[in-house]
């Protein structure tokens, strides 16, 4: 047996593991830094310094009573001549499994108890032991109450310790969120490099206001795997949520007014989009930035590479969702990409057509994981999505809805009001 959460402060502990972390940090090659999105090198951290808590169980799964000799005896007076004799006691032990890390059984936590807590701990169990001398009758119910006694402090102490552990996996993230931005904004500024290279795209004097938007009320990895990181063009994150407002505002024009969007097809109402976007910004060397390529996607390329693509779709089930993500991933095998999946849904049940693409979008082969929520997650929602060629390159992808009429001309309207003439019957001038 051993005395247990005495080995030194808890805090102390945490607070080692977190400096560990940082270490870590610094020690990792730059060129993983600047390649590898923060979110991926603190996933791969975290392991390092989460703690789970304790926690032990209600019932022990099993128990002995053995036979033995006690050196002086225990509660027992001195013979006659003041001496004290071995005497031979029954020592019953109960084991109860617990789960969390057994490394918190070390460490005194913040608020503890003043009696000391003696059990024996392996990597799966913590046993208790009591003594009773046979010098006087067993008492099974008075074993019990001892045993209890025991394993309740300890459910006390890991209950205290867990309160520290709490706070501490509360705070790790956000630590080594600061840890990684710290590095990279120090290795940057040595190389004189601002990062990935923001596209000079700017707004047009002259551009429209946008529709106004009527919201409602509501594990590290081995060197020989590292990539030497370049500097590329990207749109900065203020540029990409501009264009993003842009499309949400066409989008709710669309909405406002059925009869614009009534019988287009994707590439007529990719049409209104550009409109919007290129009367909006200008690029460096162009009038119109944001172009067409192919029947439904619109593309902004700097040196030849695409920094922001939106892919234009009607809904038509979660199959050919995930075809259209396919379709959008493939136009960006670069660095710091930004995207947007521009999905038309009918009237009819758009509310299941729209929690249909999110499940379609969870469910694709690149998805990695949600990104900040929205304050309208019926028109937008965000993920980020990895390169499929490349799992190290993340991409922002804001799905964007718009529900729409989809009327498609009658055959009737198509050839007019003119009814047709009726045949004539036979003998009928």
């Amino acid at each position: 047996m051993a005395t247990l959460f005495q080995g030194g402060y808890l805090g102390d502990f945490l607070q080692t593991l977190v400096q560990r972390a940082v270490r870590r940090v610094e020690e990792l090659p730059e060129d993983d830094l600047l390649t590898r999105s923060e979110e991926d090198i603190v996933a791969d951290l975290l392991p390092w310094v989460w703690v789970d808590p304790l926690s032990v169980a209600e019932d022990p799964t099993d128990g002995s009573v053995t036979e033995v000799i006690l050196q002086g005896g225990i509660d027992l007076p001195p013979d006659p001549l003041g001496r004290r004799v071995n005497v031979r006691a029954y020592r019953v032990e109960a084991v109860y499994p617990y789960s969390g890390d057994g490394r918190l059984f070390d460490y005194q936590p913040s608020q503890h108890l003043v009696v000391a807590v003696e059990a024996s701990v392996t990597a799966d169990d913590v046993r208790v032991a009591i003594t009773q001398s046979q010098g006087g009758d067993v008492d099974p119910e008075r074993v019990k109450q001892g045993l209890n006694e025991q394993v309740s402090r300890i459910r006390r102490m890991a209950g205290y310790a867990s309160n520290d552990v709490a706070g501490h996996n509360a705070r790790i993230e956000a630590a080594l969120r600061q840890a990684v931005e710290t590095r990279r904004a120090q290795v940057l500024q040595r190389r004189g490099l601002a990062g990935a290279l923001g596209f000079p795209l700017t707004k047009r004097a002259d551009s429209p206001r946008p529709v106004p938007l009527e919201r409602k009320q509501v594990s590290l990895r081995e060197p020989g795997r590292v990539r030497q990181y370049q500097d590329e063009p990207a749109l900065t994150d203020a540029q990409y949520e501009e264009a993003i407002e842009v499309v949400r505002s066409t989008l709710l024009a669309m909405e406002r007014s059925p009869s614009v969007a009534s019988s287009k097809t994707e590439e007529d109402l990719r049409d209104q989009i550009l409109v919007q976007l290129n009367g909006t910004f200008r690029g460096a060397a162009t009038g119109e930035t944001f172009l067409q390529s192919g029947k439904t996607d619109i593309l902004l390329r700097v040196d030849n590479r695409h920094v922001f693509v939106a892919e234009c779709k009607w809904w038509d089930g979660p199959a050919a969702c995930s075809k259209a993500l396919d379709q959008l991933l493939s136009y960006l095998p670069w660095r710091d990409e930004k995207a947007a999946l521009i999905l038309f849904i009918s009237r009819k049940n758009a509310t299941a057509a729209i929690e249909a693409a999110d499940t379609s979008i969870r469910g694709h082969g690149a998805f990695k994981r949600l990104g900040s929520p929205t304050a309208e997650p019926q028109s937008r929602r965000n993920y980020m999505v990895a390169q499929p060629e490349d799992l190290d390159r993340e991409i922002k992808l804001a799905a964007l809805f718009a529900v729409l009429p989809r009327e498609t001309p009658s055959r009737a309207a198509r050839l007019g009001t003119r009814r047709p003439a009726l045949p004539l019957r036979e003998g009928q001038p």
